[in-house]
């Protein structure tokens, strides 16, 4: 076939239409990016074959892939892996992913291990996120276990007990109507959910001196043990109902003592039917 026509696309200055003529029939058969029309000397009047015409279009897909992977990396550091994800989305196949990330690769455009360590050095920075979570994320982003350890190792554990520590100081108050014993176990529940190791947990705390006064611990012992009195007693009463509240404040993380000290300075509610108390 002959090249009878190249254009320049409207939308895409890089990017030309090639037309060929056949039989004295002028059509489209085809667009290329501006490297791989320079790479193939594509001119009006150049004659080329059906295979070389694989090969023009084949050329073309990589050089489309890679300006593709380079607008992807326009807006963030990626990993290999997310470049792969993003080309296969993108419906390339997987040589022309392949070449496209060997080509990355060999211009330093990707590199795993310099993604780990800027990824952990911002999470350290700008999040309360534990060591647990930020690895996970990683391997989310394809990244190894070795690297992420590797990457990972700055955050020592000096800095883990910091972060533990300033998360304590924001959240940790006690809610209303909570136990001393709930609200240490409801903050340290968080601080491993948030990625941190029980022993550092723990030690923050400790470092923390986190306390509910005598005073707090009574008023949500004695708000919680309303609440108890009111979902119970209907169905319950006397020791049944005693015990029902008790069972109630001790699952809320009261100690035992405080409790029998409240149930025996408390008048339960009469019985309305006869008016005993019970």
């Amino acid at each position: 076939m002959k090249i009878s026509k190249i254009t320049t696309q409207k939308n895409r200055k890089d990017r030309f239409n090639i037309f060929t003529d056949e039989n004295g029939y002028e059509e489209y058969a085809f667009s290329v990016d501006e490297n791989v029309l320079v790479k193939f000397q594509l001119k009006k009047g150049s004659t080329i074959t059906k295979a070389e015409k694989v090969e023009i279009l084949q050329a073309d897909q990589q050089r489309k892939a890679f300006n593709d992977a380079i607008y992807y990396l326009t807006h963030s550091m990626r990993t290999e892996y997310q470049i792969k994800q993003y080309l296969i989305k993108k419906e390339y196949n997987e040589g022309v992913i392949e070449e496209a990330i060997r080509k990355m690769k060999e211009y330093q455009y990707i590199d795993d291990k310099e993604f780990a360590m800027a990824f952990v050095r911002t999470k350290i920075k700008t999040t309360d996120k534990g060591p647990a979570i930020i690895k996970e994320e990683l391997f989310q982003k394809g990244i190894s276990s070795e690297t992420a350890e590797k990457a990972l190792l700055q955050f020592t554990l000096k800095a883990q007990l910091e972060a533990a520590q300033t998360f304590l100081q924001k959240k940790g108050k006690q809610k209303q109507n909570e136990s001393a014993s709930s609200m240490k176990k409801r903050l340290l529940d968080r601080l491993l959910q948030k990625g941190f190791s029980l022993e550092i947990a723990l030690q923050a705390w400790e470092n923390e001196h986190l306390e509910v006064s005598q005073e707090e611990e009574l008023k949500a012992l004695r708000l919680q043990g309303e609440k108890a009195k009111k979902k119970f007693k209907n169905k319950y009463s006397g020791k049944n109902l005693e015990m029902k509240i008790k069972e109630f404040l001790y699952r809320k993380g009261f100690p035992i003592p405080l409790i029998d000290n409240y149930l025996q300075g408390t008048e339960l509610l009469e019985d309305e039917d006869d008016g005993k108390k019970i």
